[in-house]
C-alpha cells in the first residue's frame, strides 16, 4: 500500500478491550507508507482519531497534520 502526497497509510491492528470487544482503531498503527515523512515508515505512530479518515481493508489514510507522535521501545 502506498500513500500519496501529505498522507500516511497506516496499518491498523485489532485490539481487544477489557470487556472483550474487538476495537479496530485506537488511534495508533504501523506506518506502511508516508512520502512526506519516509523516516516514520515501519514505525508505530499515534494519530488524532477524532477526525474521519478514508479507510481500505486494514489501512487508514491520515493527513500528516493529524499524526501526533512516534512510539519507541517501551512505549509500545
Amino acid at each position: 500500500m502506498k500513500a500519496l502526497g501529505e498522507h500516511a497509510a497506516i496499518k491498523l491492528e485489532n485490539s481487544t478491550s477489557t470487556s472483550g470487544i474487538q476495537v479496530k482503531t485506537d488511534g495508533r498503527g504501523i506506518v506502511e507508507s508516508c512520502p512526506a515523512m519516509p523516516e516514520i515508515e515501519g514505525k508505530l505512530v499515534l494519530f488524532d482519531e477524532r477526525h474521519r479518515f478514508c479507510t481500505h481493508n486494514e489501512y487508514i489514510f491520515v493527513p500528516i497534520e493529524h499524526l501526533l507522535g512516534v512510539l519507541e521501545g517501551d512505549e509500545e
